[in-house]
């Protein structure tokens, strides 16, 4: 099995603005690996995923990222993070907007495995919007396919 993308494509859908910390879409998901892009709208918590390691790759804008109790660093489109599960990172400030990521987390990480190290920072505002959800939530149609 084999997939292409129109990755600049799947770009431009996603929206300018969102009620959630970041937006995504799919490419692939499967047990062994998960490919996804996501748009981040509002810093991101300092967080960490239980069950998978993440891999970043920044394809637009630049971002102020820190992980674990490094000095924050700037993560320009062109560069990638790799770590393993269970490690802190965060997003403390989008430097340039878009900032737009292809991320691969192995094995798969489902959706519900973000754990911030300060809980109460879970009741600002919902983490994850999917793509194809918020064109059904605005009456567009069915999920978009990939």
């Amino acid at each position: 099995m084999f997939k292409f993308f129109d990755v600049q494509d799947l770009i431009k859908k996603f929206p300018d603005e969102a009620d959630s910390t970041i937006v995504d879409t799919y490419l692939t998901d499967e047990p062994s690996a998960s490919s996804r892009l996501f748009r981040v709208y509002y810093p991101i918590p300092r967080h960490y995923h239980e069950t998978c390691e993440e891999h970043l790759y920044l394809l637009t804008g630049k971002v102020k990222f820190v992980i674990e109790d490094q000095a924050p660093r700037i993560l320009a489109a062109g560069q990638l993070v790799t770590f393993e599960r269970n490690t802190v990172h965060s997003i403390t400030e989008i430097v340039e907007s878009p900032a737009v990521f292809l991320t691969v987390d192995t094995p798969r990480r489902v959706p519900s495995d973000v754990v911030y190290v300060n809980a109460e920072d879970a009741k600002i505002r919902p983490f994850v919007r999917h793509l194809g959800d918020l064109g059904r939530l605005k009456g567009r149609g069915p999920r978009h396919g990939l």
